[in-house]
C-alpha cells in the first residue's frame, strides 16, 4: 500500500512539476522580405506601355514573393501542429501505462 501511494505521489509531483516549467519564448518568426513594393504610377504613367510593364513585372514579383511567405509559414505550421500531436500522443500513452500500472499494483496490494 506505501508502495503504491509513494508510486502515485512520485507521478503526479513529477506531472505537477513539468506542467509548471516555464514557458519557452516565443520563436521569432522572420517577416516578409518582399522588395521592392510596387507603386501604383497612376493614370497617365500607367498608359505608356514600358511604365504599364514594368508596374506589372514588379506587382507579379512582389505576389509571388508574398506567396512563397505565406506558403513556407503555412508549411511550417503544419510541421509544428504535427510534432505537437505526436508528442501530446506520447504523453498520453506513457500517462496511460502509468495509470494502469498504479491501478494493477493497488489490486495486488489490496488483494493481499
Amino acid at each position: 500500500m506505501k508502495r503504491t501511494a509513494l508510486a502515485l505521489a512520485l507521478a503526479l509531483g513529477a506531472t505537477a512539476a513539468y506542467a509548471q516549467a516555464p514557458a519557452t519564448p516565443a520563436a521569432t518568426v522572420p517577416p516578409a522580405k518582399c522588395e521592392p513594393k510596387p507603386v501604383y504610377p497612376g493614370v497617365k504613367a500607367i498608359q505608356h506601355d514600358m511604365k504599364r510593364e514594368l508596374f506589372q513585372k514588379e506587382l507579379k514579383a512582389y505576389q509571388d514573393c508574398v506567396r512563397n511567405y505565406v506558403a513556407e509559414r503555412k508549411a511550417y505550421i503544419e510541421a509544428s501542429n504535427a510534432a505537437i500531436r505526436t508528442t501530446v500522443e506520447e504523453h498520453n500513452a506513457v500517462m496511460t501505462k502509468i495509470r494502469e500500472e498504479q491501478d494493477a499494483a493497488k489490486k495486488e496490494q489490496e488483494g493481499k
